[in-house]
């Protein structure tokens, strides 16, 4: 059966959305690769450490075009099916939809990431590690101290479309684990669009989803117009981030 669970969100004014310097240090000039245009995935990337997520182990990530990263394969078709629907072990989507990168009448928008590790240290990384670490104190309260060894970081930024090339949406997922717990932060900056092709096909979605527990934990307004409020929604009271512990069979929310 499937389990779908829910939490508090918190209502915010629209004008308080999470700024650009409140997301994870990104950008070419900190050390992130770009993904080359028209591409559907990065994939699959070796990780340094292994990721725990929903009770597995993995090694490799594949970060996809259109808004989600995967573990086990690139993900290559797009949300006209419920996020619910894929077998997929572990699956985090940040904004899935099948108009991301598409880049024809905006030459600004990039799709960043980069994998931080304690087996390289750069001032970007030092920078994103004590982040993480500050996240998991705040939002964890009840978490022994964490030090990460890994960060995974990808950001979608001014992500537009061909229909209308004023509506542009940035946000950015992140990962971290110290091999033993790991957890996920969505930043949303500036959503404008939630579905382009005006109702021909679904709408974006955003979550976690396990298949093979049938387990998910769905964003508010995922699959919905409404989906561009995740700028002024929070779980945990601060508009634009949703913060969640995801390495055990259950998922732990923030706040």
């Amino acid at each position: 059966m499937l389990r779908t669970f829910f939490f508090i969100v918190f209502l915010v004014s629209a004008s308080s959305t999470l700024p650009l310097n409140d997301f994870f240090a990104f950008g070419s000039e900190k050390g992130d690769s770009t993904m080359l245009r028209n591409n559907t995935s990065v994939g699959p990337l070796h990780l340094p450490y292994v990721f725990p997520c929903f009770d597995n182990n993995y090694q490799q990530i594949w970060i996809n075009s259109n808004g989600l990263f995967s573990f086990q394969r690139s993900i290559n078709y797009y949300s006209q099916r419920p996020l619910t629907s894929l077998n997929d072990s572990c699956l985090v989507a940040g904004f899935w939809h099948d108009y991301i990168w598409n880049q024809d009448n905006n030459t600004e928008s990039e799709i960043y990431y980069q994998i931080h590790s304690n087996t390289s240290i750069s001032n970007s990384t030092v920078t994103v590690f004590n982040k993480a670490s500050d996240y998991v104190r705040k939002f964890f309260p009840q978490q022994r101290l964490f030090k990460p060894k890994m960060v995974i970081t990808s950001t979608w930024y001014y992500i537009g479309i061909s229909t209308n090339n004023t509506l542009n949406n940035t946000f950015q997922i992140v990962l971290c684990t110290d091999e033993d717990r790991s957890f996920v932060f969505f930043l949303y900056h500036d959503l404008q669009w939630a579905n382009p092709y005006n109702g021909t096909y679904s709408y974006a979605q955003a979550g976690i989803h396990n298949g093979d527990q049938n387990k998910t934990q769905m964003l508010p307004y995922s699959g919905t117009k409404n989906i561009i409020e995740l700028v002024n929604k929070s779980n945990v009271n601060v508009p634009g981030l949703f913060t969640f512990r995801i390495d055990a069979d259950e998922i732990n929310v923030g706040g």
